[in-house]
């Protein structure tokens, strides 16, 4: 009989960038099973669906490959998370400006989101806050909703 040593600790279990393949591989799949209510077509006339079929190919073989070639990055379990609290504040505020969106209008939300993430989140000096935020909120406003046509929301006051 053979006896077996015991690996070294950090030997075993999922590395970081194979888990991320693998959920780039998931994320393919999710895609692909969605687009089946939309029609391929073929290479000469393609539909609505081809265009999402092959991303989520391509996403799926990138997620393969980098979960293949993975296993020489960190475990992830050995993985810290020190910026997990800052990360959960800005997906939070993110989700109170898609709520926002409709309700007070482009302009004041991305004033507010940026005053938000610059002024509170960056600790930034608050005129150069102030100027960037109401500057980036009525500037895009200006190139995408009335250089580009795209329909924004306007706040109940009318801007």
């Amino acid at each position: 009989m053979t006896e077996q040593t015991p690996q070294a600790p950090g030997k075993r279990g999922l590395k970081s960038d194979q888990f991320s393949g693998l959920m780039l591989v998931a994320f393919a799949l999710y895609v692909a099973w969605e687009n089946r209510a939309y029609p391929v077509g073929s290479l000469q006339e393609p539909g609505p669906g081809y265009m999402p079929l092959l991303l989520a190919i391509f996403i799926g073989v990138m997620g393969l490959l980098i979960a293949l070639g993975g296993g020489k990055s960190q475990r992830l379990t050995a993985i810290t998370w020190p910026e997990a609290t800052r990360a959960i504040v800005i997906l939070l505020a993110c989700g109170v400006g898609a709520f926002a969106l409709e309700r007070i209008g482009y302009r004041l939300t991305v004033i507010a989101l940026l005053i938000f993430f610059l002024g509170v989140l960056e600790r930034r000096r608050p005129l150069p806050v102030a100027l960037v935020s109401i500057g980036f909120g009525f500037i895009s406003y200006y190139i995408v909703g009335d250089l580009l046509h795209v329909p924004l929301p306007r706040s109940p006051w009318g801007f």
